[in-house]
């Protein structure tokens, strides 16, 4: 099924949004769905093969349509390229990865040795809950380990 098929069957026009084609699909599967007959009659059997167009045409205009002058793809998906044969793109970089593990490694070792003081304060005040003073040590532990990947995260990034 082409395009102007696709857009035929689902009654919108060629270049529509994705967001029309899946309004267009629901109004026409709900207006025919196989549920509402009985199971087996031919209407059922109508409405099922009448759904199974529907979806194929939703399949064909939900792509966003080629950029002009566009040269087909090889056909290959990304999945059956073996991974050493695969390339980088659209993967971080070193230095991205980095940069993220210093700012998650800093922010959450904060978070977290503050909930360690936070829990070990209220816990030995008063009798609210006992096992607060227990967390506290797994909490520092936890958080003192973030801390130390967001440093060596940032000293990678002075080296370079």
């Amino acid at each position: 099924m082409d395009r102007e098929q696709a857009a035929a069957r689902l009654g919108v026009p060629v270049g529509a949004s994705p967001r029309r084609v899946e309004k267009a699909f629901r109004d026409r599967v709900r207006e025919g769905h196989p549920d509402r007959f009985p199971p087996g009659s031919e209407a059922w059997e109508d409405a099922n093969a009448a759904l199974g167009g529907l979806i194929e045409a939703r399949a064909v205009l939900g792509l966003a349509p080629p950029p002009p002058g566009a040269r087909a793809a090889s056909g290959t998906t990304y999945g059956a390229v073996p991974s050493w044969e695969r390339s980088s793109e659209g993967f971080r970089s070193a230095r991205d990865t980095d940069r993220m593990a210093r700012a998650w490694g800093y922010a959450w070792g904060a978070f977290l040795i503050g909930s360690a003081i936070l829990s070990w304060a209220v816990g030995s005040t008063g009798a609210t809950n006992d096992a607060l003073p227990i967390w506290s040590p797994a909490l520092a532990l936890i958080g003192a380990t973030s801390v130390v990947i967001g440093w060596r995260a940032d000293r990678r990034l002075r080296q370079e």
